[in-house]
């Protein structure tokens, strides 16, 4: 499930730290290892991602000083990248080692 032929052993290893790394997922802790398994075991994995505009806050957009750095505000917002596993935000090493 986890393509790690092509990563340097570095990688590999901040991939198994990545996901042995402890979650709550519904009100459970459990590792996102093994809850990646549960949602491949469920069905079809859906990959997705998404712009930080999710993190837009309304407050501090309008106690920036300037219209240049509200446009900076929301051009920092788009450029930040989130990675979707059937909903669930994953880091991007894991979203590529299982898209691969």
């Amino acid at each position: 499930m986890f393509n790690t032929i092509s990563l340097s052993p570095m990688q590999s290893g901040r991939l198994q730290t990545a996901l042995d790394r402890q979650y709550r997922f519904d009100g459970v802790v459990k590792t996102l290892r093994s809850h990646i398994e549960e949602l491949a075991a469920a069905g079809k994995l859906e990959f997705s991602e998404g712009d930080g505009m999710i993190d837009y806050s309304r407050t501090h957009f309008n106690r920036l000083g300037s219209y240049a750095e509200q446009d900076a505000y929301i051009a920092r917002l788009r450029a930040k990248r989130y990675f979707y596993l059937n909903g669930w935000v994953v880091p991007k090493l894991v979203y590529d080692a299982i898209k691969r």
